[in-house]
């Protein structure tokens, strides 16, 4: 793993993932984003990560789920077609990121928890300067923080020359980590979480 992530990164928009990607189960999109890069420009300038840690919610039988309330105007994203973000707000500080999957009106979608950084570190630190680079990103506050994500980046398309994922690694079954979600009260039994095992920006235990 670590000499994965020691290989040189080039930013091409050709390798984006196409809006497909993102309209297969969710469960799928949140185990496959593992090694993907997500990047975004800001201040001019282009920051990457590559995902390393995510979290499924679904349509159904899925109670910690936004979406399970039914569609309202915090979360109406949620039900668009997938490959656009819903971002929301906890505890009325932090934003979190997620990508909307499956098609339009099912109301699933992926939280990325943590990331690797890439490209723009220095724009990552600015928010997290007594941070370990690997930790700038680790934790779903920070890693939309560091991407200065916010509500009105709410309903963006994922899939434009400002906003994409790109391929990047591709990473084995046993490489991958799989685990009950964090801080969720409803439904925490099921085994929704994925994880780049032995990362160290991934935010939380089990990171083995």
């Amino acid at each position: 793993m670590n000499e994965k992530l020691k290989s040189e990164f080039v930013i091409d928009f050709r390798k984006h993932l196409s809006r497909e990607f993102y309209l297969q189960p969710t469960e799928w999109v949140a185990r496959n984003l593992i090694g993907k890069v997500l990047i975004r420009k800001v201040e001019n300038q282009y920051v990457a990560a590559m995902i390393v840690e995510t979290e499924a919610y679904l349509s159904e039988n899925d109670f910690a789920s936004h979406s399970a309330v039914g569609r309202t105007n915090r979360n109406k994203a949620m039900f668009e077609r997938g490959g656009i973000v819903y971002v929301y707000k906890i505890y009325g500080v932090h934003h979190c990121v997620n990508f909307v999957t499956e098609v339009e009106g099912k109301g699933c979608a992926v939280l990325i928890r943590a990331g690797f950084p890439l490209v723009g570190i220095e724009l990552f630190e600015q928010l997290g300067s007594n941070r370990r680079v690997e930790r700038l990103l680790s934790g779903p506050g920070n890693f939309a923080r560091g991407f200065r994500f916010s509500l009105a980046d709410n309903g963006k398309s994922l899939v434009s020359e400002d906003l994409f994922v790109q391929e990047y690694q591709n990473f084995s079954d046993g490489e991958i980590g799989i685990s009950q979600r964090i801080g969720i009260v409803k439904s925490k039994e099921l085994p929704l979480r994925f994880y780049l095992r032995g990362c160290k920006s991934v935010s939380v235990n089990p990171r083995e």
